[in-house]
């Protein structure tokens, strides 16, 4: 039975395991935190108890991404959504009769509040308004201050400018609470929840089902005691390829769980003492036929990498990553698809960083974003990005969803969009 850990304050914990019993196939485990500085500690348990973790929103999320890179372990959260915004403003409206620049409301980004007022066709102005869309940027280390929201809504109402907080943060809502401020948390609508755990369940079955996958590590011209003695850390067995190369057969969750937390390359580290070049080829696969293959064509790769010894890994969507610890990169070895190579004639750009653009879109469960958030994924300039969109907008790939005002007060900044035919692609 697969466990999934469920991570969020003790509000939402209490909504949500409500619909636990909808999923007797599989163990739910609850994990509260009061704030998110609490979320190390409970993490580091977390991963060692469970397959998955369903984090309650994107703020747990981000905070506990860097610890979660070190481990094999499937994640999720719970997407912030206008729909969240629109039944809040609703409930405030029927229960207390406030009208809009009587609330102060704090929420990821402007842009969910803006779609709202837009639907619904209200022109009333929302004046009082703390946003932190870098939340999403998963690439910069930044920790949000609850004191500061917190401070944000308690002037505000302590100069009654305001009379009631919306708040999207737990530990904001329960300070506000303390200190008798009328406010609410944002409502999770019961779609959203359920949503949240069958995304949950179906993402734990993937991750489960690649974790033990064949993983084989390839090796040529090396002592058969080194290569068993790097066999018996990993508690697997040695073995031969047909081409006549050494083979160490284990699985995917344990070779990912070293590389993730940097132990296998001191694993390597006896087995390339005695030679000038050692070169290691690691092939993940469903079957060890296919795992031995990959480790091989890695092997391959490895052994033309100039310098002292390299390491390869190609998995089983026959992706290509390497050298390990040293300046990796990614390819994909497989032969592209007839509309990306099409795609890339008439927008005079690569395959590669056409497939690049989609999985930056899907990573990013195909939110609005900036050009400053592709040239960073890109490791680019701002205006290279910005030529890239632009052939992206020509073609009608992307369209514009809006603007956002960066913190520096500096000019606001578009906001794109995939388009139908670029959403279709990443489908494929």
């Amino acid at each position: 039975m697969l466990t999934i850990g469920v991570v969020g304050s003790q509000q939402f914990i209490a909504e949500i395991s409500k619909y636990y019993g909808y999923y007797p196939t599989y163990k739910l485990v609850s994990y509260t935190y009061a704030t998110p500085r609490e979320l190390n500690e409970l993490i580091e348990r977390a991963v060692k108890e469970c397959n998955f973790l369903l984090f309650s929103g994107i703020i747990p999320y981000h905070y506990a991404k860097r610890l979660l890179d070190r481990y094999p372990i499937g994640s999720s959260y719970l997407s912030f959504n206008e729909n969240m915004v629109a039944l809040s403003l609703l409930s405030i409206h029927y229960h207390h009769s406030f009208k809009l620049d009587e609330v102060s409301i704090d929420l990821p980004g402007k842009r969910f509040l803006e779609g709202v007022l837009n639907e619904t066709g209200i022109t009333e102005n929302a004046s009082h308004v703390k946003e932190y869309p870098w939340i999403y940027n998963f690439q910069k280390e930044r920790e949000l201050s609850i004191d500061e929201f917190v401070e944000f809504h308690s002037a505000l109402y302590q100069q009654k400018k305001t009379a009631f907080a919306l708040t999207s943060i737990h530990a904001v809502y329960d300070q506000l609470q303390e200190k008798g401020i009328p406010s609410m948390f944002m409502i999770q609508s019961v779609p959203t929840l359920k949503e949240g755990l069958e995304k949950a369940t179906t993402l734990a079955e993937l991750n489960q089902s690649k974790n033990s996958q064949v993983a084989a590590v390839c090796f040529k011209d090396n002592k058969n005691d080194q290569v068993n003695q790097f066999a018996k850390a990993l508690q697997a067995k040695v073995t031969s390829s047909d081409s006549g190369q050494q083979l160490v057969l284990s699985n995917r969750g344990v070779l990912q769980t070293l590389i993730l937390n940097q132990k296998l390359d001191g694993l390597l580290t006896d087995i390339r003492n005695d030679f000038e070049k050692t070169s290691v080829g690691i092939g993940f696969g469903y079957t060890v036929k296919e795992a031995e293959s990959h480790a091989v064509t890695a092997l391959d790769f490895a052994e033309k990498k100039p310098g002292e010894y390299a390491v390869y890994l190609l998995d089983e969507e026959k992706k290509l990553t390497g050298p390990l610890f040293h300046n990796e990169e990614r390819y994909s070895l497989k032969n592209e698809d007839p509309v990306v190579k099409k795609l890339s004639a008439e927008l005079k750009m690569s395959s590669k960083n056409i497939s690049r653009i989609i999985n930056f879109l899907q990573v990013n469960d195909f939110r609005p974003f900036s050009a400053q958030e592709l040239a960073d994924y890109f490791s680019i300039s701002r205006r290279s990005a910005e030529r890239m969109i632009k052939k992206l907008l020509d073609q009608e790939l992307l369209q514009v969803s809006g603007e956002e005002q960066p913190y520096d007060q500096g000019r606001p900044r578009s906001l794109y969009q995939a388009g139908t035919k670029l959403r279709g692609l990443s489908n494929t």
